[in-house]
């Protein structure tokens, strides 16, 4: 199978997350289907939508023309089979009950072509008990999109546990010609990877709240002004070797005192992730660049130069 063999997407559960990645698909040229219980649910999800297009519209992001193409690219249906019988990639975003989840793939299975690939939404169940009673393991994916999927550019991916590498290559090259940025996770773990760093900042932030170490507003000012601000150039690797916490002497890193072997062994090394330590200034002054010009657009637009 090639990307070229995907020529039509369905999408079963049109609330929150998918009407918004049947945009994904139909805006860059997929007839996307989408399917759910009731006509009622439907006339929500086309009302959200269009709502949606026009906010791109509104924003500058496409032309009147291409919101009505896309428009006209998304079908909707309450028949399941009729979705199944004409997708090739299908992306369930149901709610996160595993045994809804397991019976509607189970259907899938059933209904859709051999060559179908069926992706899973789910932000906290696992592959491996999704799709435990479906016969095309070989097919099975995780694409997980973060709210609003419709503009966030970045989601998971992950293999099931028995799908192959062109699965997981296919996948990944119908995001990518959707506009997503597909992140690879090799393992299998609930939450993934993306929630459970994001779930570890809430616990720690509600945390601190309740023994009154900070307001919730100065909490939520204090994430969003600082590495909030720093984050759309920069994650954790990259702050290490921006911030030259690389450089500092071994007893102030301290990595000795890092319980994870291979974590140790990394921060030993005294080395940065990604920049080549022979073009460090450059690579700052590159950082401070992009940190001046968001700076005037949030928060210093109406300051008198």
């Amino acid at each position: 199978m090639q990307l070229s063999d995907i020529k039509t997407v369905g999408v079963v559960g049109g609330g929150t997350m998918g009407f918004g990645i049947a945009i994904n698909f139909a805006l860059w040229g997929y007839p996307t289907i989408i399917s759910d219980l009731s006509a009622d649910v439907l006339a929500g999800t086309k009302a959200n939508i269009n709502h949606a297009l026009q906010l791109f519209v509104e924003g500058g992001l496409i032309g009147q023309p291409r919101a009505d193409e896309t428009l006209a690219r998304i079908t909707t249906t309450t028949d399941l089979a009729q979705l199944a019988a004409r997708s090739d990639f299908v992306t369930e975003a149901i709610i996160e009950r595993l045994p809804d989840k397991q019976a509607l793939f189970k259907r899938l299975d059933e209904l859709c072509p051999p060559h179908t690939i069926l992706a899973s939404n789910t932000s906290r169940l696992v592959l491996s008990d999704i799709g435990a009673h479906i016969g095309r393991q070989d097919k099975l994916v995780l694409t997980h999109y973060f709210a609003p999927p419709h503009i966030v550019p970045g989601l998971e991916v992950a293999k099931g546990p028995g799908a192959t590498d062109e699965t997981f290559e296919i996948t990944c090259e119908l995001l990518s010609s959707a506009r997503k940025i597909p992140i690879r996770v090799r393992g299998e773990k609930s939450g993934y990877l993306l929630n459970r760093i994001q779930h570890a900042m809430a616990r720690e932030a509600s945390q601190l709240w309740a023994e009154g170490m900070a307001s919730a507003e100065d909490i939520e000012l204090g994430i969003v002004s600082t590495f909030g601000f720093r984050m759309p150039h920069e994650g954790p690797f990259l702050h290490y070797d921006l911030a030259g916490i690389w450089k500092w002497p071994e007893d102030v890193r301290n990595p000795r005192a890092i319980e994870n072997e291979k974590l140790r062994e990394q921060m030993l090394k005294a080395q940065p992730w990604f920049v080549d330590p022979a073009n460090f200034e450059e690579a700052v002054e590159k950082r401070d660049r992009e940190y001046i010009r968001r700076l005037k657009e949030l928060y210093w637009e109406d300051t008198d130069r």
